[in-house]
Formats: C-alpha cells, structure tokens, sequence
C-alpha cells in the first residue's frame, strides 16, 4: 500500500526517517548524517553541476557538482551536451561500494531539491503522506532500523527469510520454520512462497537493496503458482516503490531471479562493517543519540558517554564538522564523552 506516514527523529548528529504504510508497517527508511551534509549525494537530491567529461563507451559521462564531488551521468543517444557545459542534474542512485552516486540531467527551471524532500516525494503516496516528528529512542524508528540489518527476517504467517549478500547478487533463502496449513502440499508452498515474495519486497526497499536477488523458492511449484509467486512480489514492489522491477517467474529448480534498480546506499553499509559488526561510526551515531535523549530528559543533570574505543577513535578523527561541539551549542557544556570498556554506549 502507498505510504501514508513518515516517521521522523530529529537529532544533533543525524536525523533518521521510517516511511509506514496504512497497515503501520515499515516500507522505507531515511538517513541523513549531519558530518555529511554537502558531501554525499542523496537519492532524490537536485543540484547544479558541469560534465566534466563523456564516456560514450559507459553510457554517459561524469559530472562534477557545483559544491564539489562527482557523480556519473546517464546520457541518451542524441544528448547534444558538450564537455564543460553547466547543467542541473538529479541524484537517482546514491554511492555504494566501489560505485559513483548516479544522476541524470533534468530541466534547468526545476528546483534545487535537498535529499530529504526527494526521498519523501519519490515514495509512492509519500508527497501527501502525514508527517510526523517523533521524540528520541522511539521504537517504531529503532525497530525499523534493527529489521533493515537483520539476516533472519519473520515472515507474516509463520516462516522465515534469510537475506545473504555476495559480490554479484543476494541470495534469499526461504524457511517454512514450522509453518503449518491445511490443503495439499502445492498450495501450502504456494502460500508460504507468496507472502514470502511479499515480504521479500518490503525488506529490499528498507535496506536499499538493488541490482539482481535471487529467491530459493519451496516446493513443489508448477508454472501458474510460480507465476502467481512473481505476480505477489511485483505488485507489492510497485505499492511502496517507484525504482525500475524485472522478475522472472521460479525456474524449475525453484529459484526467482529479481533485478531491482539502485537507489539508496544500502543500510548495512552505512551501519555495518564488511565483516558484519557494527560500524564504529554507526555506533557513535547511536551514543550520541543516547547522550541526547538523556540531555533532553534531565536538563539540570550533567551525563556522561562511554563508547567503545574504536567508535571514540572515529569521533575525536571525523571531519569536517565537530560533532561535539554541535551538542555543547545546543544544550550546553553539560556531558562528557570518553571511550571505555564498553560493547556499547553507556550514558550515565
């Protein structure tokens, strides 16, 4: 269904987004980090630019922003633009790794457009959707984020997904967990295949997954239920996104190849390590939370945060913006920060 809330929590370090739709079930999620601000590339962002250079053998070219940093440029046929030219451009994929934000050219008259506006405007429903300020800590914006990095994911009705990245693909594994149903074996798997492919769709949306995903379907399957398998994923996809779907009906080892279009950097690279811990910077951004929310609670208190040395190491060597000093602007010098002993942030 389109979306008809978006959930917004507003700190000092970062401001975090959950997009719900009428059932009041994440479909979308948004994170904007304040040491990044005019320096990353935000899907949905509009900004002016000049094409540094065309490479007709990539399909487009590179561009340079006007603020500094390049994004690479999609160009049809017949362009007409010329290397050094100024244009405006509109960011349709963000970075991820080893791969340049993406853009494409759009009219000049269209408006500067910060990432935050595009992200909500380029949900289906989400330029009329209701939107809501919510206090530190709540748990429907860390419950969306903690799903968007699981591996194991519930599945309405009873079973499960398993979500596992490879250099080419993600592979998706699907686990009955004990599921039960009455009628034959065909229309149980039927059943168990579908709500899987549908809650298939909402996770890759959430964690900004893109490019080919491939889908271990159980049996038995015949070709109507794996067209009616494929049918349930694209029309839940096309319900709460608007990137580019291909999907090919379970093969006859039972395997559904999807292609998704990219678009936001994936949420496990922004909050995890390659190895799957969580980032040093991801946990920074969760004790300054903390430390926040608890500033905001007891204003005449002071409070300390311990964090984990290698998340302290990242706070005290970020660049450009002192996240710190942010803080003591706003709610005084009142806290202190150091690292500790600790797995996670601990505010006292």
């Amino acid at each position: 269904m389109a979306v008809q809330r978006i959930l917004t929590e507003y700190s000092v370090a970062e401001t975090r987004a959950v997009a719900l739709d009428a059932s009041a079930r994440p479909v979308a999620l948004w994170l904007d980090r304040a040491h990044e601000r005019g320096i990353r590339f935000a899907l949905g962002e509009v900004l002016p630019a000049r094409l540094r250079a065309l490479a007709p053998s990539q399909g487009g070219g590179f561009a340079e922003a006007s603020r500094g940093g390049e994004l690479f440029l999609r160009l049809p046929e017949g362009h007409g633009l010329t290397e050094g030219q100024a244009i405006h451009v509109k960011v349709e994929a963000e970075a991820r790794h080893g791969k340049l934000a993406r853009a494409a050219v759009c009219h000049k008259d269209e408006p500067d457009t910060s990432g935050a506006e595009g992200w909500r405007k380029g949900l289906p429903g989400g330029g009329t959707a209701a939107r809501v300020p919510v206090n530190l800590g709540d748990p429907i914006i860390e419950a969306a984020f903690q799903d968007a990095i699981d591996t194991d994911i519930q599945v309405p009705g009873g079973g499960r997904l398993r979500i596992e990245p490879t250099t080419a693909l993600h592979a998706v594994d699907i686990d009955m967990g004990g599921r039960g149903g009455k009628g034959s074996a065909a229309s149980r798997a039927l059943q168990v295949n579908s709500d899987a492919a549908v809650e298939l769709a909402r996770q890759c949306n959430i964690r900004g997954i893109g490019g080919l995903i491939v889908l271990d379907c159980i049996g038995p399957l015949n070709r109507a239920s794996g067209n009616k398998i494929r049918e349930a994923f694209v029309m839940a996809w096309r319900e709460i996104s608007t990137r580019e779907v291909r999907a090919l009906a379970p093969s006859a080892l039972g395997l559904m190849e999807i292609s998704l279009g990219w678009g936001p950097t994936p949420i496990s690279q922004r909050m995890l390590t390659e190895t799957g811990d969580d980032a040093p910077e991801a946990i920074c951004m969760e004790g300054l939370r903390r430390l926040e929310r608890a500033l905001v609670q007891a204003p005449m208190n002071r409070s300390a945060l311990r964090l984990p040395p290698a998340a302290y190491v990242w706070l005290q060597q970020q660049a450009p913006l002192d996240l710190t000093a942010l803080l003591a602007e706003k709610y005084g010098a009142r806290f202190d920060i150091s690292a500790a002993a600790v797995h996670t942030p601990d505010v006292i």
